[in-house]
């Protein structure tokens, strides 16, 4: 299996994230959809996210692909979902998270459709998970007590 990806800054002075074959800036982002056979969307959710997944996305998706989005709900536009779904486009689509999911339950189409898989949001809910937050949450304790930097601080200008 090879796995690609976009983020923001493409890959940087050509380092790869381990197990990357490929890393891109957005502007590959079709192209990446093209080759892959499972896209999961882990992205943040900002103002350039939003509806990021959207018509075209699905459009340049390889026939039969499964969608998978442990991010959050407004990075993909459900209208277009619902459309790929209709037409056959898609093999599979697993739903951590969807649009209003603390308001309202997710669309009656997604929640019947039997190739759709909807988790209570819980991707990132592991042990390995909680254990990592509680060291960063310890490391930067330290580094408060201490006067240092702390570490993964959100970028408010960014939206991360």
């Amino acid at each position: 299996m090879q796995v690609i990806g976009t983020r923001r800054s493409g890959a940087p002075g050509g380092q790869l994230p381990e197990g990357f074959s490929q890393l891109g800036s957005p502007e590959h982002l079709k192209q990446f959809l093209a080759q892959s056979d499972f896209v999961a969307v882990c992205c943040q959710w900002t103002p350039e996210t939003t509806r990021l997944i959207d018509h075209e996305a699905f459009a340049a998706m390889k026939p039969n692909a499964t969608l998978v989005n442990v991010a959050r709900g407004e990075i993909i536009d459900e209208d277009a979902l619902l459309a790929a779904l209709n037409r056959g486009n898609l093999r599979g689509v697993a739903l951590d998270v969807y649009v209003g999911e603390f308001e309202r339950p997710p669309d009656i189409q997604l929640w019947d459709d039997e190739r759709v898989i909807i988790t209570p949001h819980i991707s990132a809910g592991s042990d390995v998970s909680q254990h990592r937050g509680v060291e960063l949450f310890c490391r930067n304790l330290r580094a408060y007590l201490d006067g240092q930097p702390l570490t993964n601080v959100i970028d408010w200008a960014r939206g991360y």
